[in-house]
């Protein structure tokens, strides 16, 4: 016996087709309106066997038995457990040269000490050690700003790469930057040396917006000196053969969304649109501030976000448009992941060192200088989120959404904050479905008459 999976978003294309898109497996299934009149109906025995068959293998049939938030939250939490990666994130300083307004974090010249560095290889070591079933070991160099610490990066990446290697491990980095500093040579002594392969750029719109939201803290402006760092790698001869992923970041509120479209014709009219991995925009969210409070309503953001999507395609960006299956929602559910901040403390989420309004706030894990690396602090905040998601106790209204297999549950710190956090595309997925499948059909350029 079977019944239609509660995890399923409908959206209609005209010329008599449906779509129904799987949250669960990620993929779509377009019917004729007789055949998606029976299959809302649940009359199976009328539906072509083949079309059974598929909507079975892509869940948009399930077993009449089966409870679907627990076989979610099971997957969810399989892949938790069954993961090879050993995830470590690393701010080597408590320093940035911006001053932005929406930032919540407190900037210091604090750096990582010797000793501290020595304890991070210790630490990484002992969980390499003691499990003994990782294939990978991944790094993410975090702010404040990494850059401004780009000596401490240098002295413990072949510590750690040296690790991976004893370990027979694959070994890679990431970094968040806010691109100042990124310049060419950097880049490529970073890329080639130390094993960088994923960065992050922040770009809040054009030069008129980003330089009155991201300017540095002597004043200056610093949209011009990120774009020519941006343009300088991209216009290196051998960066497609770097294999790195770049991503340029734009972060909107009531103030700046107007700047997006003019971001994407800038970054269009330069090629960067060519060579760039993936270009997206995010609301301003609170960072133990306020921040969020200048953020678009979410709905109205929603709106605005498929038009973004909609031109940057047009504008032949590489722009993701159908979220894909998720099954962790950030570091801090994986109980192996953490985060070393410059003073030493330990986390297991980016987004509360340095951070005043947090300092009371018993996030803090333990300390560098007071913590034996095989102190593996088990007792941790968030590490249960699957478990509240399934008994509803997470405060969100997860339990019950249709979008929670490829959200994930979203944050769980900002939920327990009582701050709204459902994504954006919760709120646009009929439009993205619809989207992705009449450029599927029709390719691109269909994009035109828009």
């Amino acid at each position: 016996m079977f019944k239609n999976s509660y995890y399923k978003i409908k959206s209609e294309v005209g010329n008599d087709t449906v779509l129904f898109y799987s949250t669960r497996s990620g993929e779509t299934m377009a019917l004729e309106s007789h055949t998606a009149l029976l299959y809302e109906n649940e009359n199976y025995d009328d539906l072509p066997e083949n079309v059974f068959s598929k909507l079975l293998a892509s869940d948009l049939i399930v077993p009449k038995e089966e409870n679907e938030l627990d076989e979610v939250i099971l997957e969810n939490k399989t892949s938790i457990a069954e993961s090879r990666t050993l995830y470590q994130v690393i701010q080597p300083t408590a320093n940035c040269q911006l001053g932005c307004g929406y930032c919540g974090q407190n900037h210091t010249k604090a750096l990582l000490n010797n000793e501290q560095m020595d304890a991070i290889v210790e630490r990484v070591k002992f969980k390499l050690e003691r499990e003994n079933n990782f294939d990978a070991l991944e790094i993410g160099w975090f702010g404040a700003e990494p850059l401004m610490a780009l000596s401490n990066i240098k002295a413990l990446t072949p510590r750690l790469k040296a690790l991976a290697d004893k370990h027979n491990l694959r070994y890679s980095s990431k970094m968040v930057t806010n691109g100042l500093s990124l310049k060419l040579n950097v880049f490529l002594d970073l890329v080639k040396n130390y094993h960088l392969s994923f960065f992050e750029i922040t770009l809040d719109g054009t030069e008129e917006y980003h330089d009155k939201r991201r300017f540095l803290k002597s004043g200056e402006k610093s949209y011009r000196i990120i774009l020519d760092n941006l343009i300088d790698i991209f216009n290196y001869e051998g960066f497609s053969e770097l294999n790195t992923t770049v991503n340029i970041r734009c972060n909107v509120d009531q103030t700046n969304h107007d700047s997006v479209t003019l971001l994407i014709d800038e970054l269009n009219s330069l090629g960067i649109h060519k060579k760039l991995s993936n270009f997206y925009v995010a609301p301003i969210h609170s960072w133990g501030n306020d921040a969020h409070l200048m953020s678009l309503e979410i709905a109205n953001f929603a709106d605005k976000e498929i038009d973004w999507v909609m031109y940057s395609l047009k504008k032949e960006f590489n722009t993701p448009v159908v979220p894909s299956r998720k099954k962790q929602t950030c570091m801090a559910i994986d109980p192996k992941a953490e985060l070393i901040d410059a003073y030493g403390n330990i986390y297991n989420c980016t987004e509360i060192s340095y951070v005043p309004a947090y300092d009371k706030s018993g996030y803090i894990l333990g300390n560098l200088n007071r913590t034996d690396p095989s102190n593996l602090l088990q007792e941790r905040p968030f590490v249960d989120w699957n478990d509240l998601i399934r008994e509803n106790k997470s405060n969100s209204p997860c339990h019950t959404c249709k979008i929670l297999p490829i959200c994930g549950g979203a944050c769980p710190k900002t939920w327990k904050e009582g701050i709204f956090s459902c994504p954006s595309f919760k709120f646009n997925m009929e439009d993205r479905i619809a989207l992705s499948y009449i450029i599927a059909q029709k390719g691109s350029e269909v994009l035109s008459a828009f």
